[in-house]
């Protein structure tokens, strides 16, 4: 787990989101999706497999996220859904092709860099 901040159209809001390198997208609640001013009904909607044992229903959208401790802020689509059991993933299209993510499970730490594809724009 990380805490990254999500901006929206009409704010911000603090998350603690999951490393999930399993997930095709990164996801979150639509509460957090409200709370930063999206019309959550108005994304492309998209449906996900393998959540909670079956498939959920979550709508695109366009927004930026920042890790907490980070002045590197990124643009990524995320989806968001009213699954219960969807807090905040962090998956592959959004997050792990916009940072080098290392995992040192002995030293129970994890090192997050942003992209040299990203850095030389």
């Amino acid at each position: 787990m990380i805490t990254i901040t999500l901006h929206g159209p009409k704010g911000s809001v603090n998350v603690h989101a999951l490393l999930d390198s399993g997930a095709d997208k990164c996801l979150f609640n639509n509460q957090f999706g409200e709370e930063i001013g999206l019309d959550l009904e108005k994304g492309g909607e998209e449906t996900f497999s393998g959540i909670e044992g079956g498939q959920i229903k979550a709508y695109l959208h366009k927004v930026h996220l920042q890790i907490i401790g980070d002045s590197n802020k990124i643009s990524i689509v995320a989806g968001f859904t009213d699954a219960p059991g969807v807090n905040a993933i962090l998956g592959q299209e959004g997050f792990f092709d916009a940072f080098r993510v290392k995992f040192e499970r002995d030293c129970d730490t994890v090192e997050i860099n942003l992209s040299k594809k990203l850095t030389k724009k």
